[in-house]
């Protein structure tokens, strides 16, 4: 029933598209758009039948044109005298189309482009055959009939070719965006990874103070009850900590394999983050230029470090200047003497000098949402410190004016950032 469905859509199609034509040759005899149409309908239902396609075609498309004629010169019998030959067209159509490439296996576009040529001229010459009886049917004709059909199949081919490699730059724009989106995705899952075992060690000091802190009790003259509350203690910490390892190995597992690129150029890095950075300033409609310029090409071992500490920066600049006028932020990286400099700037409001002192401490947030009463976690900056000092063992520098804006400005080895 489907199939037939389309059958009766393609012959629709194809009747509405043999409206519009030029008389040639003979009385009654159209060269139209409809045939333009039919081979690539056909192409693009390949799994139907293209002799019973035709054969309804070959009763619509007629019968449309009958009932136009009809409105035009009011005489049915002229009417059916100049458009039933139109159905030697398109039965002959079907036939030829099916026996010179649906019933072959392999099937190509060299194959299909023969097909419309021979389905194309041996249809209108049976056609004008029918028309003139064979009476009258001289060589030029029959030359004009090739020419024409020679025209239209570079046409379809021309058409298929176009939506071919249309459909081929989309898939590859499609591959492009999904690259970007998983490379960001895995930067922001390394460097909260990174976070969390960091903080695997804090949990370790905490539950041996803890363990510490319930062997002293013992020797000590301490009620009872407060060593039990500190052995509980003690016990939940390491509890926490199993769960912490299971939640990293879980994450691990998800990722494991899903993106491994040893390294990266620092030009590819910084274009897939500022192409996400826009499509995010975008998809806010935030009125925020992004501006880059990176004098130097250096290629990054842990790029989904350095991508991560870009990103919270920049984040944290649009962030800053999102509500000021005329908002810009300006990424630069160099090399100078060895070392790989990176200036993030923004005209924003600008960080309170009694801020200063704690704005990379974790937990600290001046990101509160009035609305909703939500406020940031506060680790952003907390791990672009980490990752800087800890990891690529370099420095970071803040400047900021109130009401004015703020850069930060990293400093790290080259051969730190090349890794070994």
């Amino acid at each position: 029933m489907q199939q037939l469905k389309r059958m009766f859509f393609v012959a629709i199609i194809v009747s509405i598209g043999a409206q519009f034509y030029l008389n040639f040759f003979v009385e009654g005899f159209i060269i139209t758009f409809s045939v333009i149409l039919l081979p690539l309908l056909l192409y693009k239902n390949h799994s139907l039948n293209p002799i019973l396609t035709c054969i309804i075609t070959g009763i619509a498309s007629p019968l449309l044109r009958i009932f136009v004629i009809f409105i035009s010169i009011r005489d049915f019998k002229e009417s059916i005298y100049l458009v039933s030959p139109d159905v030697a067209f398109y039965f002959t159509y079907g036939f030829v189309f099916y026996y010179l490439y649906t019933s072959y296996d392999n099937k190509n576009l060299t194959r299909f482009a023969i097909t419309v040529l021979s389905s194309d001229f041996l249809s209108n010459l049976v056609e004008i055959s029918v028309r003139t009886h064979i009476v009258g049917l001289e060589g030029k004709i029959v030359k004009g009939l090739f020419i024409i059909a020679l025209v239209r199949c570079v046409i379809v081919i021309s058409i298929i070719i176009t939506f071919k490699r249309y459909r081929s730059f989309l898939k590859t724009q499609e591959h492009e965006a999904r690259y970007r989106r998983l490379m960001l995705l895995t930067s922001i899952f390394e460097s909260e990874t990174y976070f969390m075992n960091k903080n695997m060690k804090y949990i370790e000091d905490i539950m041996k103070k803890t363990f510490k802190a319930y062997r002293l009790s013992t020797e000590k003259d301490i009620p009872k009850e407060f060593q039990d509350i500190i052995l509980d203690l003690s016990k939940d910490i390491h509890e926490i900590k199993k769960d912490y390892i299971r939640v990293i190995k879980g994450l691990e597992q998800i990722f494991t394999n899903k993106l491994k690129i040893e390294k990266m150029s620092i030009k590819d890095m910084v274009n897939i983050l500022a192409i996400n950075t826009n499509e995010y300033i975008e998809n806010e409609d935030w009125n925020i230029e992004f501006k880059y310029k990176v004098k130097c090409d250096v290629f990054v071992k842990d790029h989904y470090y350095l991508m991560s500490i870009l990103r919270n920066l920049i984040n944290n600049g649009i962030e800053a200047c999102k509500d000021v006028s005329n908002p810009n932020i300006n990424l630069i990286i160099e090399d100078e003497d060895e070392k790989i400099k990176i200036y993030i700037s923004d005209n924003g409001v600008g960080i309170k000098e009694d801020h200063m002192d704690y704005i990379f401490n974790p937990g600290f947030s001046t990101k509160f949402d009035k609305e909703t009463g939500d406020i940031s976690r506060g680790v952003g900056l907390t791990l672009v410190n980490n990752l800087v000092s800890d990891h690529f063992d370099g420095k970071i520098e803040v400047k900021s004016n109130l009401g004015k804006g703020t850069t930060f400005i990293i400093t790290i080895d080259r051969d730190n950032i090349e890794g070994e």
